[in-house]
């Protein structure tokens, strides 16, 4: 499977002009870095309250260590993979992958070693607002307003910066809690009621940015959104239901095997791909109905 990603990604990238195949690798970068950074960040947390080394995690230099050498490993195989699909996108996907890290370390405020009752305030606060209702509306803005600047870039440009942004706020905008996830299913909760709680600001961002991107820029762009958009929302589903069966990295794990096989699927044969994301769900589902009652 890795040799058939790695060909596909490499055919991708030597097609397309540069400019679109660097607006790619930018947007990967970030995505990665903020991937990175998120698994960092929650294994320092783990180490500073619950693990066996609390003293060495709760030491900013260790910390900044460790952060080094976890982020000199990702930057290592982001390096290796951008120079098999097209080296001349290593000034882009480098730095972009530092730009997505930095980002998640400055929000969850891991700078400094703080207080167990007060380190994670801050990245409760950002989450918490990222569940509003609010934060999908302003969202929406940002990419309306990135878009008046890239309608003068061209349509390939346009296309690559509406995909690009889109995924970027959409998964920014579904953040799982898999402790909010199992609470609420041992309150008694279904399954639908707790992706509806977690997809509150990705409604209204799609509900503002498909129409108006409809209007202003054509059916193209408002294609991309919904896409998107629902591809964001069947990935959460997917969280969610995972979260109700398994611990947080099982469950992180077999929706990225999932995502493999929905990708794979999508490449061989599109016209498959509903009815494949539909039983993957649907069997999520039917576990997690069985296997409600031993939460309890």
């Amino acid at each position: 499977m890795l040799l058939i990603a790695m060909t596909v990604v490499r055919s991708w990238f030597t097609d397309p002009p540069w400019r679109i195949a660097a607006w790619v690798a930018l947007g990967a970068g970030i995505v990665v870095g903020m991937v990175a950074g998120r698994l960092v960040a929650a294994r320092l947390r783990f180490h500073g309250s619950d693990g066996l080394l609390a003293a060495e995690a709760l030491q900013s230099l260790t910390r900044r260590r460790y952060m080094a050498a976890s982020h000199g490993a990702g930057i290592a195989v982001l390096a290796a993979t951008t120079l098999i699909a097209r080296p001349s996108l290593l000034i882009i996907s480098a730095p972009a992958y530092l730009a997505g890290a930095f980002a998640v370390h400055m929000i969850t405020n891991l700078a400094r070693p703080v207080p167990a009752i007060r380190k994670a305030r801050p990245g409760w606060t950002v989450r918490r607002w990222l569940r509003q209702p609010g934060a999908g509306i302003v969202a929406a803005m940002i990419l309306l307003l990135s878009l008046l600047w890239a309608n003068t870039l061209g349509t390939n440009a346009l296309i690559a910066v509406v995909g690009i942004e889109v995924i970027l706020l959409a998964l920014t905008l579904t953040l799982v809690d898999d402790s909010v996830v199992r609470f609420m299913t041992i309150a008694g909760h279904g399954a639908r009621a707790i992706v509806l709680h977690h997809a509150q600001s990705l409604l209204p961002f799609t509900g503002l940015a498909v129409p108006i991107c409809l209007v202003a820029f054509g059916p193209v762009a408002a294609g991309i959104v919904a896409a998107a958009s629902i591809a964001t929302l069947l990935l959460l589903a997917a969280r969610v239901l995972a979260y109700r069966l398994y611990g947080k990295r099982f469950a992180d794990l077999l929706v990225s095997i999932h995502a493999g096989v929905l990708l794979l699927a999508g490449y061989a044969a599109p016209i498959a791909l509903p009815f494949v994301a539909i039983a993957i769900l649907w069997q999520l589902q039917r576990r997690g109905a069985a296997k409600t009652w031993l939460l309890a």
